[in-house]
């Protein structure tokens, strides 16, 4: 691990969510989104150093999330706009319980066109995690800028941190999603998944089963399980530990993957451990302080706007 330096560099999508407004469905507001911005502004929030790599449209909704990125303190260097594609938007639907569904309009979308030439080699020297989802690793020229980030991380001693984020209707079939989200697995330092993404990837209902597979045949240092409103889980060192949920009323729960992700990569950035010297205490103190962040997103609506800020969280060790 890289003890000395800091900061989060997140790349991929940032687009708008359309969020209903009312039960119905019928009227929505318009919200940032994409899982690596969230991420960005989540660690933002928290304190962390975070400088995000993205492409959107030179549109009105593209220039509307980087300077709501830039009011959040993240670092807009490297968000690019650009007059090859629109910015991604995609519409939310909720259920009573708050559980989402998707529906993208995609076809195809700026951040798709993200070039490895456009990636700035500088900021990977300054930073400490490099953190990226599958989104981007869809199609070209993304997958090769996203794979360029990961060999700028290797080559700086960086943590790699990936959450595949699977949104099945994106890819060409679920077939070529398993292939292209394992594809990279074997440079992974940290990983979060859903119950039913390790499913998906392992084809093994049991977490524990599934945890093991990935880890034997990637050899990933620790992976982290999200099991919705159930709780969390961590594996590592063959050892797997579980952390019940906070309760909390979900109004909406799409903020709380990436509330979870960036409240974990805020502990790894501020530990002084290395990778082999992670304990039972650090890991479960991590679990809860991912699983409370988490518990606050799911109590306000629209995923950025949901994610806590560092002193709420912070109540929980009260």
């Amino acid at each position: 691990m890289a003890k000395n330096k800091t900061g989060v560099i997140t790349l991929g999508e940032a687009l708008i969510d359309f969020t209903p407004l009312d039960k119905e469905n019928l009227d929505f507001r318009k919200n940032p989104g994409g899982a690596p911005a969230n991420v960005a502004v989540a660690l933002s929030r928290l304190g962390v150093k975070t400088t995000m790599i993205a492409k959107v449209g030179d549109d009105v909704l593209g220039r509307f999330l980087q300077q709501k990125l830039q009011s959040e303190n993240v670092n807009v260097d490297n968000f690019i706009l650009t007059e090859e594609a629109k910015t991604a938007i995609t519409f939310v639907t909720l259920t009573e319980s708050g559980e989402r569904s998707f529906d993208f309009y995609i076809e195809p979308s700026a951040d798709r066109f993200l070039r490895e030439s456009e990636i700035d080699q500088a900021i990977f020297t300054a930073n400490k995690i490099y953190h990226f989802g599958s989104i981007s690793l869809i199609d070209e020229p993304a997958r090769s800028a996203t794979k360029k980030g990961i060999e700028l991380a290797q080559k700086n001693g960086m943590l790699i941190s990936y959450d595949p984020n699977l949104r099945e209707m994106l890819w060409n079939s679920l077939a070529d999603a398993k292939k292209t989200i394992l594809s990279v697995m074997d440079q992974i330092d940290i990983l979060k998944v859903s119950a039913e993404e390790l499913e998906f990837l392992t084809g093994e209902s049991k977490i524990e089963s599934g945890a093991n597979i990935l880890t034997q045949k990637y050899q990933i240092p620790v992976i982290f399980i999200t099991d919705g409103s159930q709780g969390a889980y961590y594996y590592y060192q063959s050892e797997l530990g579980f952390v019940a949920s906070y309760p909390a009323e979900a109004v909406d729960t799409t903020g709380a993957g990436d509330a979870f992700m960036s409240a974990v990569l805020y502990c790894f950035n501020k530990a002084k451990l290395s990778l082999d010297q992670l304990n039972k205490s650090f890991l479960r103190d991590t679990l809860k302080f991912a699983n409370y962040s988490g518990s606050l997103a799911v109590a306000v609506s629209g995923a950025m706007s949901a994610l806590p800020m560092l002193a709420e969280v912070e109540k929980f060790k009260a």
